[in-house]
């Protein structure tokens, strides 16, 4: 009986142990995968702070200089190569992950530009204007709902998919590629095997990836507009802290458009009537917003109507703000006891304090967190010209898309959080500061310090006092959980480092295991053909045209062209003292993948 409770014991035991292999194989292959991932996006991600700067800087000068005058066109000139960068990050992060995941640098980033532009025509085809709005499969939209959801890819009008769709199609090229780059087609086709194969399934595939994504997409889409126009009717300040963590949680998927359009634009954000009577100090006046507009401003010829947050604030601003009624100077506050639901800025101003100081602060703690020295510098080196970018011009992607991918929950869980916080915070303590490009300083000055030093009375002092209250919180917090978890940022681990020949040696081996039983079958020729050409120490490189495996050599007379002639070469060329070209035919390709694979790993 002993024996047998011993024999079952030893069995749990086994049990045990198979199961929690299993799951540390399971978690190191997310941490792999994720560490993976997050090294592919650092080179697009690298390129987001000069692009800001840019951006931003140029887009304040055009907002505040007249057509046609020198510092317009200097300001367009800045202006556009950084917005083009920021337009088409979809694709930029596309090729990158198609990229990281696969061997061969330029199949995979030509399959996935391929596959990009095919996943975003098929949705362009499937639009349909119709009178003053559009239908897209079984959907309608009306103008608005339609800018929200959809805008410019690559120059094809599609779906709002952002980084993710991005992600999603450059991960579908990668496994693409690294399933069919040896296949090999029939005689009759088999120009098309290989590489040459990828870019043509992937252009399939993509027809089917983009129309899951225009089933599913628009649901979202017009579901977030819906839900912004409720949020716009929540009391107590309710509304800015739902519109916070909202807006801040979708900017990964691109939804955050659809999201923010109908508080920003329409009457969901409150209206401005200027048929309505002017009410002083719970007095009314016998005149009209409209007709002591058209006595201060006789140029005046805009409508009377004025819908949406953002149009409320910047009309307000242009026309109303810091000019007098009856003694009495006008000021935002009076505009929103005028406008009932009209608060200016409610959904605008509560980026300022996370942008402009907390993120920044986020930021130095990424570099507090690197190790002491050389990896410290390297941290410093990628952190400092995001976080700049962050506070100057209030793009805030560079330095949030470091973290993003890395520890998700830190950034939905604790960043998303204290933004809806910091937005709850700036409406319930009366600011009301506008925005126009995004809320860094330079926004700030314009439309913050400016605006009160008129008499606007936008208090843009509370968000310097929030900001400095929620910069400790960024930093301390960061700083514990990046410790805490071992949260790779750059520096830490193996993020934005040199790879030694440790790690090569490393990565050689595990590259050597994975390919081991794929390619057992094929070993014994690919075994062949690299004898045939003197050894694995007599091949200098390995490359391949159309028809021809091209291989460099060490020493020309140590390779056996009859070999190569049973293994399948119709005939052997050899154009220089190193060079040896065996005629394989459209397998030449596919053979050099083999090749290179096993000369990899051996």
């Amino acid at each position: 009986m002993n024996f047998f409770r011993i024999i079952r014991s030893n069995k749990e035991k086994s049990s045990v142990n198979m199961s929690n292999n299993t799951s540390i194989k399971k978690t190191d292959s997310v941490k792999e995968f994720i560490a993976k991932l997050s090294r592919g996006l650092m080179l697009p991600i690298a390129m987001l702070p000069i692009a800001g700067l840019f951006l931003g800087i140029g887009a304040t000068i055009v907002s505040k200089t007249q057509d046609g005058t020198i510092w317009r066109i200097l300001g367009q000139i800045l202006k556009m190569p950084g917005e083009a960068i920021f337009n088409n990050l979809p694709i930029l992060f596309c090729i990158a992950v198609a990229i990281t995941f696969s061997s061969d640098v330029g199949t995979a980033g030509l399959s996935a530009f391929v596959g990009w532009i095919t996943f975003c025509a098929f949705q362009s085809a499937l639009i349909i204007k119709n009178g003053g709005g559009y239908n897209f499969l079984w959907y309608h939209y009306d103008k608005t709902q339609f800018d929200a959801i959809f805008g410019s890819n690559v120059g094809i009008t599609s779906l709002q998919t952002s980084v993710f769709g991005g992600i999603i199609v450059g991960y579908v090229v990668s496994i693409l590629y690294n399933k069919f780059k040896n296949i090999q087609l029939p005689q009759a086709i088999s120009f098309f095997s290989g590489v040459r194969f990828i870019p043509i399934i992937v252009f399939i595939s993509m027809i089917f990836i983009s129309l899951i994504f225009s089933i599913i997409w628009p649901l979202f889409g017009l579901g977030l507009i819906k839900f912004g126009e409720i949020v716009g009717q929540a009391p107590g300040g309710v509304n800015s802290l739902i519109f916070g963590y909202t807006e801040r949680s979708l900017v990964p998927l691109g939804l955050h458009h659809a999201f923010y359009t109908p508080l920003w634009f329409t009457s969901a954000g409150g209206t401005i009537e200027l048929r309505n009577k002017i009410m002083i100090d719970g007095n009314e006046l016998s005149y009209t917003w409209i007709e002591w507009l058209h006595k201060v401003e006789p140029q005046y010829t805009g409508g009377t109507t004025i819908a949406g947050d953002q149009y409320c604030w910047m009309f307000a601003n242009a026309h109303l703000v810091g000019r007098t009624i009856e003694g009495k100077l006008i000021t935002f506050d009076l505009i929103k006891e005028n406008f009932k639901g009209v608060n200016p800025g409610q959904y605008m101003q509560g980026k300022y304090p996370f942008m402009m100081l907390g993120l920044p602060f986020a930021g130095l703690a990424m570099i507090m967190s690197a190790p002491r020295g050389e990896q410290r510098k390297l941290a410093f080196g990628a952190i400092i010209g995001a976080a700049m970018t962050t506070f100057l011009t209030g793009i805030t992607e560079p330095i949030e898309f470091t973290f993003l991918f890395l520890a998700p929950w830190l950034y939905y869980g604790f960043h998303a959080v204290l933004c809806a916080i910091s937005f709850w915070l700036m409406n319930i303590l009366n600011a009301h500061v506008g925005m126009t490009f995004s809320a860094g300083v330079l926004d700030f000055l314009i439309y913050g310090v400016l605006p009160d030093i008129a008499g606007a009375g936008a208090k843009c002092w509370i968000a310097i006092i929030i900001g400095l209250g929620l910069s400790p919180i960024y930093f301390f917090g960061f700083l514990f959980f990046i410790k805490k978890f071992n949260i790779s940022t750059p520096g830490r681990n193996d993020t934005v480092r040199l790879f030694n020949k440790k790690d090569y040696q490393s990565l050689k081996l595990k590259k050597a295991v994975e390919n081991s039983e794929s390619i057992n079958e094929k070993n014994n020729k690919i075994d062949e053909i690299i004898k045939a050409y003197g050894g694995k120490e007599n091949i200098v490189n390995v490359d391949a045209c159309i028809t021809k495996l091209r291989i460099k050599v060490v020493n020309q007379s140590k390779v056996n062209e009859r070999k190569l002639i049973e293994l399948g070469a119709k005939g052997v060329i050899k154009p220089s003292k190193q060079l040896v070209y065996a005629v394989f035919g459209t397998s030449a390709d596919i053979i050099k993948n083999q090749m290179k694979e096993k000369l990899k790993n051996e």
